[in-house]
């Protein structure tokens, strides 16, 4: 049954003159009264009772009138959230993204786009780094908030840097060397290290090994760990010292001091990506939102 004649049969139930209905509809009144009876072959049933004076709804046509109703609602609604969708103001957008890096402006951008686009259903999920690599590979996520290590290995992205950042050395408040502005690697060339996993961020890792090497050492690594927040947890035990992205001391307690490396001239960036080619609206949408919010990452 085609929408429009449900359309039709409402205006003339509402109307109940044939003249009027077809004026509405903008079609000729005979085209109506065929519509009509095309209706009514099609459900088995009269809607109206008429003659050259009259027109009235039967009391099937009255139930049929409250259902057509209801169809054509519901038909309306669902049409504006194609529209809506189409357009980016309505679905869903599937986030990926780092927690202490994004700790500082994450909530006020979701905030922003939420109240901008109230019909789309932010997905928010908080992954390490080599998970957000691997989703946004596959597209299992719509935007990644991540680190800018490894993504010239995975082809068809795009980023945006949101702000710069270095790797620094973690120690504990009482360490012979935690007083320092900055450390060089050889002088912790005895202690055992906290890292991140390899699997996590090859660039990263062989990033770390190579400093190390150019110092005169291989780390004695006593431990990978998936998360930084849990080296921070280890290196506060006394277990070992870490290397990780400045950006992790948003977690640190008073009892650990985050040195830079002297003589590294390795930076890295915090951003913002997504696949360059997506189907998902949304994607432009929050990425001009993202664009209208200030970031600044104060991460001395």
């Amino acid at each position: 049954m085609e929408i429009q004649l449900l359309r039709e049969f409402t205006c003339l139930a509402e109307h109940l003159n044939f003249s009027t209905a077809a004026k509405q509809l903008f079609i000729a009144q005979p085209v109506l009264s065929r519509h009509i009876a095309d209706l009514e072959h099609a459900l088995g049933v009269q809607l109206f009772a008429r003659n050259k004076q009259t027109v009235r709804l039967t009391p099937i046509g009255a139930i049929v009138l409250t259902e057509a109703k209801a169809i054509l609602a519901h038909y309306e609604e669902g049409i504006q959230k194609i529209r809506l969708a189409v357009a980016g103001f309505a679905g869903q957008l599937k986030i990926g993204f780092l927690g202490a890096p994004t700790k500082n402006f994450f909530s006020a951008l979701i905030s922003r786009f939420r109240n901008t686009y109230p019909n789309v259903d932010l997905q928010l999920n908080q992954l390490n780094l080599g998970a957000l690599a691997t989703t946004l590979k596959h597209g299992d996520i719509d935007i990644a908030f991540t680190l800018s290590f490894d993504l010239l290995n995975i082809p068809g992205l795009c980023w945006k840097t949101l702000y710069p950042d270095s790797l620094a050395i973690v120690l504990r408040h009482d360490h012979p060397a935690a007083n320092n502005n900055d450390i060089k690697l050889s002088t912790l060339s005895k202690e055992k290290f906290l890292l991140l996993a390899q699997e996590e961020s090859p660039s990263l890792y062989n990033q770390i090994t190579t400093l190390c090497a150019a110092d005169g050492f291989f780390p004695d690594i006593i431990k990978l760990t998936t998360f930084p927040e849990n080296a921070l947890l280890m290196v506060e035990s006394g277990i070992g010292v870490a290397i990780l992205p400045r950006h992790i001391n948003v977690y640190a307690s008073q009892e650990l001091r985050f040195l830079d490396i002297a003589g590294d001239d390795f930076k890295f960036d915090v951003v913002v990506a997504w696949n360059e080619v997506h189907s998902n609206p949304a994607v432009p949408l929050f990425l001009q939102e993202l664009d209208k919010l200030s970031i600044d990452n104060d991460l001395h």
